[in-house]
């Protein structure tokens, strides 16, 4: 197949959170599988200059209508990876010279709406100038959510570019929707017929993400429980209705993401001080050991450790975590080492208990990756209290390097841990909660330690159990081969009339 996946970020050219991991990786794979992959994103000069020497200008001149009666120029850089694999990067640097890819300080740019709407009409014109034959148009998020509008419009629909093109859009976060003023449809060249509650009309508003996924012939999320998650009013974000409608006609499903079994692989990682593998875990002792020594911790063999790496923030549940923790502290033989950011007050209180448990707490606030690593090979626990996750990497990671995950019972987390018990511990890779309360995380620590002193054998049983599971992309892009190949035989997805 002919597939163009479109994106605002893509590792390791730009990177902002898990969307850039996958947009490089499922594309590799599906590459990999026999299939010709085209990725587009922009090119942010700024963030991405130094990683992109091998970019060739393969289109100087891309028109693109923005607007009433007018027309932008842009160029298309390509970075050839593989004879069926290949990025381009829509280079306009009004839009996309920017130090950070959509906000400064905090505040998100006020011309994100513009500086979107040009990204998705630009990936269209540039399918067309490239001469792309297009067998799926598989979108991210909102930032490319109007492909799935403009593919269908009376703008492209008539072009033998598209003729039996099937739309794919991918909601990683539905929490973040591309919400702006109307007046913005003005730049999308959409007439107004466009503005109702079956496309773009949300609150009196613009919603790309809710147009695109009514428009897509098939709606895909990150992991099988957040699909059914965010058909509920908790976890919809006001999309409930739109999912349930695309649930109904058979066109919404979870398929769980992978990981880059390269990067994130204790026996070649060369950022830990040790390797192992599941035949031979012995190298995991020294991992800790020097995880406790960076973060000037007791060395000791003996006492659980357990670890986390997130962003402060709310949908993180690092908040019931500090709550829940203190306790611990003060009575219980344990150590933390903490690597985040976000929240100002988490982050002080990070840094409180590390000055007042220097022995037993460290915390690192910021982000570095040398330090991810250790703490993913030297904890024994990993701990994800997360209000809400659709899918989640961090757990894999610490699967594949014999830690243990504690997660709350949500989303990618409930797909992807299998709670421990003496009857399940042949499948069991980690520890599960479900009320996102202190006590419940309290509870659920001291139970994974309780076993982690007195059940040495069950323990093993259950690194083992994680760091044998498959992970890999190549399981990933099957999936996603499957549903392009269904999308492919069923008939167009057949919308309101606009």
């Amino acid at each position: 197949m002919n597939i163009v996946w479109t994106t605002s970020e893509a590792a390791p050219y730009a990177k902002t959170g898990g969307l850039a991991d996958v947009s490089y990786s499922l594309p590799y794979a599906l590459a990999e599988n026999g299939h010709n992959v085209s990725v587009f994103m922009p090119y942010y000069p700024q963030v991405m200059a130094d990683k992109c020497d091998d970019t060739e200008c393969v289109y100087e001149l891309l028109g693109v209508p923005f607007g009433d009666n007018n027309e932008e120029w842009a160029s298309i850089r390509r970075h050839k990876i593989s004879a069926n694999l290949s990025f381009y990067f829509i280079e306009f640097n009004r839009f996309f010279d920017r130090p950070k890819l959509y906000d400064w300080e905090g505040c998100e740019y006020a011309d994100n709406a513009e500086r979107f709407i040009f990204l998705s009409r630009a990936i269209m014109q540039a399918i067309l100038a490239l001469k792309i034959k297009v067998d799926v148009l598989h979108t991210n998020d909102w930032h490319t959510a109007l492909c799935n509008v403009y593919i269908k419009s009376e703008l492209y629909k008539n072009y033998t570019n598209f003729d039996g093109t099937k739309s794919v859009i991918t909601i990683h976060n539905i929490g973040y929707q591309g919400v702006f003023n109307k007046a913005n449809l003005y730049w999308t060249g959409l007439s107004w017929d466009y503005f109702n509650f079956h496309c773009l009309e949300f609150f009196d508003q613009l919603n790309f993400l809710k147009a695109g996924v009514l428009l897509a012939d098939m709606v895909t999320t990150v992991s099988p429980t957040y699909a059914e998650e965010i058909l509920s009013a908790e976890y919809g974000f006001d999309l409930e209705h739109s999912l349930q409608h695309c649930a109904a006609q058979g066109k919404l499903r979870g398929i769980i993401n992978g990981i880059d079994t390269q990067e994130w692989n204790p026996e070649i990682d060369p950022l830990i001080p040790a390797n192992f593998s599941a035949e031979s875990i012995t190298g995991k002792a020294l991992c800790k050991a020097d995880l406790q020594k960076e973060f000037g911790l007791t060395v000791r063999p003996d006492v659980p450790l357990y670890g986390v790496v997130s962003r402060l923030a709310t949908q993180k549940g690092l908040d019931v975590f500090i709550e829940s923790i203190e306790e611990m502290l003060e009575y219980d033989d344990v150590q933390f080492v903490v690597i985040g950011s976000g929240d100002k007050w988490q982050e002080s209180a990070l840094a409180n208990f590390a000055r007042a448990y220097p022995n037993r707490f460290g915390a690192h606030i910021g982000y570095n990756n040398r330090l991810a690593h250790m703490v993913e090979a030297g904890a024994d626990f990993f701990v994800m209290p997360s209000r809400y996750e659709p899918c989640g990497l961090n757990q894999m990671y610490s699967m594949k390097y014999g830690t243990l995950p504690i997660v709350r019972a949500t989303g990618g987390l409930a797909d992807t841990v299998i709670n421990y018990s003496p009857e399940n511990i042949e499948n069991a890779t980690g520890f599960t909660f479900y009320d996102l309360y202190p006590s419940a995380l309290r509870d659920t620590m001291r139970w994974a330690a309780s076993i982690y002193l007195t059940n040495k054998a069950d323990i093993n049983a259950m690194i083992e159990n994680g760091m044998t599971t498959d992970f890999s992309w190549h399981h990933t892009a099957t999936e996603y081969e499957a549903l392009y190949q269904q999308a492919n035989k069923s008939p167009l997805v057949k919308t309101k009339k606009i």
